[in-house]
C-alpha cells in the first residue's frame, strides 16, 4: 500500500511540474454567439538557451464542449483523451512534438466554431519538453 501510495503521490508531483524556461500565453474570447468561428491561440516563447519541445495541448472537455475544433495550424501529430487523476475531468490532448528554437516564438490556431448556449470554461494544459511538464490556464467563453 506505502508503495502505492508513494507511486501516486510521484505522479501528482510530475503533473504538477511548470515548465521555467518559456513563457505560455492562452487567448481566447470572453464572448461569442453560436454558430461564430472564434480561434484560440496559443503562443509559446523559448526563454531559454536550449531547444524546447513542445509535447501536446490538452484542453479539459469542460471547455471545449461549447466549441467544434474545426483546423489547428500547425497540424497535430495525433490526439487522444484521458481521464484526470481522480477523475471528474476528462482531457482532449493534442500531441505536436515541435521543436521551438532559444528565443524563437510557436503560435498554435485553433480555429472552432460556438455550438451552443453556456458559460463554458476549463484548464488548458500547454505541456513543453514532457507529458507532465505543463503551464495551465483557464479560459472562460460566454456563448450566447
Amino acid at each position: 500500500m506505502a508503495a502505492s501510495f508513494l507511486g501516486l503521490g510521484g505522479l501528482m508531483w510530475l503533473g504538477s511540474r511548470s515548465p521555467n524556461n518559456a513563457d505560455v500565453q492562452v487567448s481566447a474570447p470572453n464572448s461569442a454567439g453560436v454558430g461564430d468561428q472564434i480561434q484560440i491561440i496559443i503562443t509559446i516563447r523559448n526563454t531559454s538557451t536550449e531547444t524546447l519541445e513542445l509535447s501536446s495541448i490538452d484542453f479539459s472537455l469542460n471547455y471545449l464542449r461549447g466549441f467544434n475544433i474545426l483546423l489547428v495550424e500547425p497540424k497535430y501529430s495525433e490526439t487522444s483523451q484521458f481521464d484526470s487523476l481522480g477523475g471528474g475531468e476528462t482531457f482532449q490532448t493534442y500531441y505536436f512534438y515541435r521543436t521551438v528554437e532559444p528565443g524563437d516564438t510557436l503560435i498554435v490556431i485553433f480555429d472552432a466554431v460556438a455550438l451552443f448556449p453556456g458559460d463554458f470554461s476549463g484548464e488548458v494544459d500547454v505541456c513543453i519538453d514532457s507529458d507532465f511538464n505543463c503551464v495551465t490556464n483557464i479560459p472562460r467563453t460566454i456563448i450566447k
